[in-house]
């Protein structure tokens, strides 16, 4: 009985810190952003930064690109795109090219297909895997987007 309520107890205590570290950090940012040159009142402008945040995070290209860029933030999925470029390759191409065992190829291959980025079929014993073009065309178009709506360029860097 004693340990139930000191479980109890204890999630209480991470719960009421919780919520003292976000009024902190809240705090802290409005504090921050009082010192800044534009801004005027720093309360009001803390408030639509974190609209902006929420408005972001749920772009369709950001959630997309997000995805996209998770999982190919990993060296082998990433040699397996690029092993793939040329021409559709069997999984036991992928496991010589990769130094890798089939098991630890067989998962980042099917993170890939998850992705939507590699398609799998079976060709004789073998799993023979190929690009899907339509998701590179649409993270293209995606990529062009965003890259054609920066509007926050530096011309060149100067050196300090």
């Amino acid at each position: 009985m004693i340990q139930k309520f000191l479980i109890i107890y204890s999630s209480q205590i991470v719960i009421i810190l919780t919520q003292i570290d976000k009024k902190q950090f809240k705090t802290r940012i409005i504090q921050l952003l009082g010192k800044c040159e534009d801004i005027q009142n720093a309360e009001e402008y803390y408030g639509s930064l974190k609209l902006l945040s929420t408005g972001l995070k749920s772009e369709k290209g950001f959630i997309f690109l997000k995805g996209i860029f998770e999982v190919l933030g990993n060296t082998d999925r990433l040699l397996i795109i690029n092993a793939l470029r040329k021409k559709d390759r069997c999984s036991c191409e992928l496991e010589a090219l990769l130094q890798k065992s089939q098991p630890a190829i067989s998962r980042d291959l099917r993170i890939l297909e998850d992705a939507r980025l590699i398609q799998g079929w079976k060709k004789g014993k073998f799993i023979h895997y190929s690009l899907i073009k339509s998701t590179f065309a649409q993270l293209n178009g995606f990529l062009n987007e965003w890259l054609e709506s920066l509007e926050n360029w530096f011309e060149s860097l100067h050196e300090v």
